[in-house]
Order: structure tokens, then sequence, then C-alpha cells
């Protein structure tokens, strides 16, 4: 009988081929979800990490200067110097950003020689080759070197000439050679002889930083390196530079991790619906094959062993359709990672055997987790007892009413764990987690009670009252699907309420920090310190008639002890303070201290460092390291990061930096930005291209930016509820299929077609409601819990909730769509089936 109990299962599963299809594609696309972020950041960290070893990747450590960067001298003298030279090995770089045909890259400025120098020092190293002999670096102006893959893609050919713009300035460059043929990592930067670069970049006798690489385990030949630097310069390990780079998006693919695991927990709902109707479509078989000898622990490996079948099955399922999405999704990842943190060339598609095999066994303990309880159930029944269905309604109710205290305490422990973990993301997470789970163990009991107290008030229509008794009498079946649609709606309406509630946020924070008409910059990434104004066209800016007033800024990026931190410095216009909106620190005070030195600091730092009012934050200048008293908190949503704000003079005489990044320009009264604008690209053309925008345009740019940024959260979590969707197809699908025989007798009654199409409809319709139901409340607070708790956990914004009817919509079509379609098939089956046979069947 043992070896009949495999072959009974697999009969079964093969009997109910569309249940045993929805069940596996909801375990499909949860672990799928999972596999395609994880494909998409590993594909972006390894493309950074490749683009950072592409050049000087066998330095141990680098050499920084600041926003004004390191005098070539120091190089030379390090070079000289008998100890640590004769250990060390040193390559000097300029760094900045190039436009070719619209595409930017990195522009890297290098010594061939000396860089081939410290490569062969390392483990790779021989094999690093710059594309073009030696004499063509230093005898021909402009000659650059691209990846191959990059020039093939901009239609260059080493020998051509070409236009390559750098800050806005159109320069003739040379293409002597290309790397990278099988190589990746050298996609996104072309390179340069340091001196092409310095002219180009406007930095004459400067460098951006210094690759040193030092004996491995030597402290004392880093305590002789470090003697040796000026003040001003600092030595940091190349290893801890490339994490705190990449640090920089550590919350956003958190984010997105977490949002692939909802999809995943929606899956468990799935699986553990699957696998209790198998479990209750069979419950007299075995009832049968337990009075006949068969011991509960042959029924419990039999369950499970379905279940492992079902989570293997389904994650490797997941896995291909994982790999799809990946390739999809990396786009997505990695235009929001340029758009706010850096510039990154993705030419491949990274598919870790790590994630492959963690998907795997995720999708079997998703499985067997879901698959534990109703396998439990059914092996400690009682035979007489398994044949009986009013039992297993009967237990059902029970565990309903169980449920009500475990989302309680659910909903308990996560306030708890919010409240009493301070700044930690992951457990801002789980506290959202269990509140999801709150609402899947109260909605079974929610649907029970509606269900009977709308049969109370539907006394009057037969119909209306059989259904929803039906519904409440059949708990077993109907709550777990419910409550899976319930959980995934509250994620859905959350994340709207939280995505509108930003948007709102960012507006009104747009509206209120951009008091100029107009502003001006040269083209090139946000952040970059390379983006300057030359002097010339400034002056020809600010002479354009119908300029009434300026402000100037600066952007920097400083060295702190709690790494870098980015600046911006500012000369604001009279009366223009209002446009940053202080949310800690007296107005007045604040700005008088500001312009004596003291700096305001934005609210993703303040979190993020820990910082206060009053607090003393020590930075790198020029002269060394110096404390800055910090005199107020501002709201900010450009950098999750946070920054700094100082007075453009005293940063000035803190790093010698005379350059301006921007303007923002104030037009007299009666000018209209249309005609300023043409204006003033007539007074910079020929000289320098120039991004030159009303505030209206920024405020739309940066809008766009936001939509484009949270279109990978809509993406997942339209997964999460299509995974919903779908249990609730499957678990309402078997449920009406089930009953046919039911359904078949009411008919003989007297039941038109059309009646038991409309009974068959209103019991899905009243379910999706209900969850819906369930979910408008929960998802407010799940709303809640993501802006105050997991947001600012994240990136230390405070944004400020906005509710708003349309936020709800999506939630609505997908409870009733999901409804309507469970009900189609059911009931046609019953509006049209054989009377006869439909009382034949069991």
């Amino acid at each position: 009988m043992t070896g009949a109990l495999p072959l009974a299962t697999l009969r079964h599963l093969l009997r109910h081929p569309a249940q045993l299809a929805l069940a596996l594609l909801g375990l499909a696309l949860g672990v799928g979800t999972i596999v395609a972020v994880d494909i998409a950041t590993a594909s972006a960290q390894r493309a950074f990490a490749l683009s950072l070893q592409a050049v000087n990747g066998a330095a141990t450590h680098q050499l920084t200067g600041g926003p004004g960067g390191i005098d070539e001298a120091l190089y030379v003298r390090l070079r000289r110097a008998p100890s640590p030279g004769a250990a060390a090995r040193f390559a000097p770089l300029v760094q900045g950003y190039a436009s070719i045909k619209d595409r930017t890259l990195e522009l890297i400025g290098v010594d061939p020689l000396a860089s081939a120098a410290l490569a062969a020092a390392g483990d790779s190293a021989a094999s690093v080759t710059y594309g073009a002999p030696p004499r063509e670096w230093f005898v021909r102006a402009g000659t650059v070197v691209l990846g191959a893959g990059t020039a093939a893609q901009l239609g260059l050919v080493p020998g051509q000439s070409f236009a390559l713009e750098v800050a806005g300035v159109r320069h003739l460059a040379y293409l002597a050679g290309t790397i990278g043929e099988g190589r990746q990592g050298v996609d996104g930067i072309v390179l340069t002889d340091i001196a092409q670069a310095q002219e180009w970049l406007a930095a004459p006798g400067r460098l951006s930083r210094i690759d040193v690489r030092l004996p491995q385990g030597s402290p004392q030949a880093l305590a002789q390196l470090r003697a040796l630097l000026p003040a001003g310069v600092e030595v940091h390990e190349s290893r801890a530079a490339a994490r705190e780079t990449f640090a920089m998006t550590d919350a956003f693919i958190t984010n997105l991790k977490a949002m692939s695991l909802l999809a995943l927990l929606v899956g468990t709902f799935l699986i553990y619906g699957a696998v209790s109707f198998a479990v209750l479509q069979r419950r007299t078989i075995i009832g049968v094959l337990r009075a006949l000898g068969v011991t509960r622990g042959e029924v419990l490996r039999l369950i499970l062993t379905e279940a492992a079948l079902l989570g293997v099955i389904g994650a490797a399922c997941g896995c291909l359709l994982g790999i799809a999405i990946g390739h999809a999704l990396l786009g997505l990842v990695s235009q929001t990672i340029n758009d706010l943190y850096f510039v990154v060339a993705v030419t491949s598609v990274a598919v870790p055997a790590l994630t492959l095999t963690k998907a795997v066994a995720v999708g079997m303990a998703t499985a067997l987790a879901a698959a534990l309880v109703p396998a439990l159930e059914v092996a400690g029944s009682l035979p007489q007892l398994a044949l009986q269905r009013s039992v297993v309604e009967r237990r059902a109710q029970r565990l309903s009413r169980g449920f009500v205290l475990a989302g309680v305490l659910s909903g308990s422990a996560a306030a708890l764990l919010i409240g009493l973990s301070g700044h930690s993301l992951l457990a801002g997470f789980a506290g959202l987690f269990l509140v999801l789970l709150a609402v899947a163990a109260v909605t079974p009991a929610l649907l029970r009670g509606l269900a009977l107290a709308a049969a109370r008030l539907a006394s009057g229509s037969a119909v209306a009252r059989l259904a929803l008794l039906d519904i409440a009498g059949s708990l077993s079946r109907t709550g777990v699907a419910v409550a899976a649609l319930g959980m995934a709606l509250t994620a859905m309406i959350g994340v709207a309420v939280m995505v509108a509630s930003f948007r709102e946020s960012l507006r009104e924070w747009l509206l209120q920090s951009m008091h100029a008409d107009i502003y001006v910059s040269a083209p090139g990434p946000a952040g970059n310190i390379a983006r300057r104004l030359d002097p010339e066209v400034v002056r020809a800016l600010l002479a354009t008639p119908g300029v009434r007033a300026h402000s100037e800024a600066r952007h920097a990026v400083v060295e702190s002890p709690r790494g870098p931190i980015e600046l911006n410095a500012l000369r604001l216009a009279p009366g223009s303070a209002g446009a940053v909106r202080l949310t800690r620190g007296e107005s007045g005070q604040a700005w008088d201290a500001f312009r004596q030195g003291a700096i305001l600091i934005s609210e993703p730092l303040e979190w993020r460092l820990g910082l206060s009012l009053g607090d003393t934050l020590a930075l790198g200048t020029s002269a060394g390291r110096r404390g800055f008293r910090i005199a107020g908190v501002y709201r900010e949503y450009g950098n999750d990061r946070g920054e700094i704000l100082m007075d453009l003079d005293q940063y000035r005489r803190h790093w010698h930096d005379g350059e301006i990044g921007g303007l923002g320009i104030y037009l007299a009264p009666g000018v209209t930005a249309a005609a300023e604008i043409a204006a003033l690209r007539a007074a910079a053309g020929g000289r320098q291209a120039l991004f030159i925008r009303s505030n209206a345009d920024i405020r739309a740019l940066s809008m766009s930016i936001f939509e484009r940024t949270f279109i990978i959260t809509r993406v997942l979590y339209w997964l999460a509820a299509g995974v919903a969707a779908i249990g609730l197809v499957s678990a309402l699908l078997a449920w009406e299929l089930e009953r046919a025989r039911a359904l078949a007798l009411l008919r003989t009654l007297g039941m038109t077609p059309g009646g038991s199409a409309l009974l068959v409809l209103t019991q899905t319709l009243f379910m999706g409601i209900v969850a819906l139901l369930a979910a408008v409340p929960a998802g407010v607070l799940t709303a809640l819990v993501l802006t105050q708790v997991i947001n600012r956990r994240a990136f230390g914004w405070q944004i400020d909730l906005h509710l708003s009817p349309g936020q709800f919509t999506n939630a609505l079509l997908l409870a009733l769509t999901s409804a309507a379609v469970a009900a189609l098939y059911p009931a046609w089956r019953s509006a049209h089936a054989g009377l006869a046979r439909g009382l034949r069947e069991e």
C-alpha cells in the first residue's frame, strides 16, 4: 500500500491540471520576482566593480584632496621619496565626465606607463593594455581610447576624429584605439592622457586622485606614506572607497528586495490554499486509507512530498521566469542608479549561481511551510472524522477565531518592533511584514462575520442568502484565498498612498525651494564637481538685459570622519532665503550664523549621521580638518544621502575653489522666461553649451525622474498583486467546481441557469469586496509605516501623508476583476452542465 500512495498523489495532480498550473504559476511568480531583483542588482553591482577594476584596479589605497583635487607636484614628490617609494607604486588620475553623441561617459585621464607599472605589481597584471602605442598618447592632441563595445555603438573606428563635449564645451577628439574586446567594465569610460584631461576639465596642474599600491600587510609603509602627505590630502583603502560609493544604493536595493519578498509571501498563501484544497478533495480517500491501516507518518510524508514536488517545479519555473524578468528589470534599475547616484554602464546580465540555489531552496521551503499545517491536520485526524466535511469546517472556524488573536499579537509585535528598533531598516521591514500578516490573519474571521451579517440582511432573496451562508460555511476553502488577496491589496494601497504622498511632498518642496525664474548649469551628471561655468560666460549671462538679480552655487564632495559628504555652497539672492525650509532652528539666527561660517544640513544627513542642531561636524578642508557648527536643518528631497549647505564665500575661504557650478536668474518685471532663455542662450552661444531651464521646466524634469524611479516599485507590487489574483482565481475555481453536485441539486429544485450563474458571481464578488474592505484601513496603516518608518529609515526623508480617492482605484479594480474572472467558468459550467451528470459527481 505504501508504494501506491505516491502514484495516487501523481494521479490526483494530473486529474486537476488547471489547479496545479495556477499553484505553480503563483509560486513561480513569487520566486521569479526574487530572482529578477537579484539579477538586476547583481548585474549593476558587477558592472560598477568591473569599471573600478578597469583602470588601476590593483591599487590598494587612494589619495584624495577634496573639491580642489591634488597638486600634481605631490605625485612627483612621492615618486622621488626614498620611502615608501621603494616599496609603493603610484598612478595619478584625473576624473570627470564627457558626452559623445548624447551618451555620457566617465572621462579618465591616466598616465599609461605609471598605470601599467602599478597594475604589473598586482596579481592581475601584465595583461593591462591601453589600446594604443604609448607614442600615440603623447604626440597627438585629443587622443582618446574607448571600450570596443562603446565605439561600435557610437559608430566610431580607430583613426577617426569626432566631437567630444566636456562641461558643455565642445572639443575635437581622436580615437587612437579601443580596449576591452571580450572584457567587461570598460564600456562606460573614455581614457585619455592626464594633460589632455586637465585641459578639457579646466584643471591645470590638478589631479583627482593618486592610486597607490602598498605591500600587503605593511602598516609601516602606510604610516610612512601618511607622513609624506600635506594638509588636506587623505589616504583611503580602495575597497573601502568602492564600498562607500556603492553603499549609496543600499537603501534603494533593500526596498526592491523587500517588494520581491512580498510577492513570495503572497505566493505562500497560494501554495497553502492549493495543498489544502488537494487534501480536502481527497479527504474521503485519505480517511479510507487511514481506516485500512495507513499510518499518520505515511500520510504526512505523502502531503509534504507532494508540496516538495510543487516547490521544486515552481522554483525551477521561477528561475527561468526570473531570468526573463531580470533582463527587463535591469534597464529600470540601472536607469534609476544613473538618475540618482552615479553613472554605471551595464552591458551584460549576471546570473549568480547563489541566486539560483537560493531560489530553489526558498521555493521548496515556502511550499513545505505552506503545506505543513494542512498536512499535520489531516495526518492527525481520526479516520472516521476525516470522512466528514463538517469536522473540517468546524475546525476552520475555530482556527479563524485563533487567527484573530494571532493578528492582534502580530500587530502589537509590529508596533513594539518599530518603536524599539531605532534606525534599523531591517526591523522596519519586519514590522511592515508583521502588519501584512496581521491583515491576513483577521481576514477569514471578518469574511465569516460579514457573510453571516449580510445573509441576515438579505432575507428577502433566497439566492443571495444561500450564497452568503455557503461562504460562511466553507471557510476552509474561501478564507485563505481572501486573506491572500486582502494582504496583496493592502500592500497595493499602501504603496499607492506612499507614492502619491511622496509625489505631493516633492511637488510642494519644489514649489517652495525654486524661487529663481531661470536656472543655468553646465551639462553632466548630477553631483559632478566638474560641472563648472566658464567665468567669461557667467559675465556674459549676467550682463544680459532682463536679469534683475542672481544666486550662485557650487557643488562639491568633501571628506569627513563619517565618509564623503556632498556640499552645496550658495550665494543667495537678496530675500531668497525662504526657498530653504528650515525644520529645525530659528530662521533669523540660523541665517546669521550661516553667513558667519556655520552650516545647514538636510534632513537625510541629520538622520543618517545622527546629528543634531548645535552639533559640530568635522570636514576636510584645504588646511586639514575643521569643525563647523550646525545652525539649522532643512527639508530636501534631491539627495537621499544628505548634504550640507554652506555660504559660498566661506566655502571658497576653506577650499580655495573659485568656480561656479550654477546660477539662479531672477527676472526684471515684465520679462518672460521664454524670451530671457533665448537671450541667455545667445549670450553663451559658441562658448559653452548650457542647461538653461525655467523653474517650471526643472519641476517637470524632477517629477519625470520621480515617476521613472517608482516604475520599478509599481512593477513589483503589480507582480505581487498578480500572484494574489491568481491565488483567488485558483481557490475559488477549485471551490466552485467542487460544488458542482450542490449546484446541480439546486437546479433540479427549480433554480434557473441564470440564477445559478448569479449565485456564483455573487459569492466571488462578495469575497472580493470583503478583501477590499479589510485592505483599505490596513493599506492606510501600511502607508504610514512606509512613509514614516521605511522611507525615513532608508532615505531620511520626512514625507507628509496625502490621501485621495484615486489612490484606492487600482485595488478596487483588482478585487472586482479577480472575483469576476474567478466566477466566469464556474458560472458558465453551472448554467450549462447536465443535471443528471452533476448529481452523479462526488
